[in-house]
């Protein structure tokens, strides 16, 4: 583990992928595309079989798992931002936000070529134990903070077309 010098305070924190009400609409990861087709009343389109599994976190959850590591964090220590319930493969965050706007996930396999466009990672996960020993618990589950995600762009959405 990184050792900080005398005098200086340091707590390393890993952030999965968040998530949340504040993504911009020009994002143009999986996650937000999904969120943007369900907002639009659209089926979501998978471009692959969607077994990538990866560590996602609520924003809200991020935010408090920064600050609850620098106020009880240990000098020098590194702490990862997750929970291991929101660990979940692609296809299952798409169906969640599909089901919770009514929807469905179409699967679109890419050609070749097409395929040479896309991420090749196919596991992206963290621990987040180590952070939870020193009390910090996500509110969040991945079904409620993706609802609450997009209830809150929703509104946003319509109060802009008003």
């Amino acid at each position: 583990a990184y050792k900080a010098q005398k005098g200086l305070d340091v707590v390393v924190l890993r952030l999965t992928r968040s998530y949340g009400p504040t993504m911009l609409m020009s994002d143009t990861k999986a996650v937000s595309q999904f969120i943007k087709k369900g907002i639009a009343g659209e089926d979501i389109v998978l471009k692959s079989t969607g077994t990538q599994y990866y560590s996602y976190t609520y924003m809200a959850d991020a935010v408090s798992g920064l600050l609850h590591a620098l106020l009880c964090g240990e000098n020098g220590e590194a702490y990862n931002i997750a929970e291991v319930q929101s660990d979940i493969m692609l296809k299952d965050l798409a169906a969640i936000i599909a089901g919770i706007k009514g929807r469905q996930v179409v699967f679109e396999i890419p050609d070749a070529v097409e395929a040479t466009g896309y991420s090749k990672a196919t596991k992206a996960r963290l621990n987040g134990e180590k952070l939870k020993k020193l009390g910090w618990m996500p509110r969040y589950t991945i079904q409620t903070g993706m609802k609450r995600t997009i209830d809150i762009l929703e509104s946003l959405v319509e109060s802009q077309a008003n």
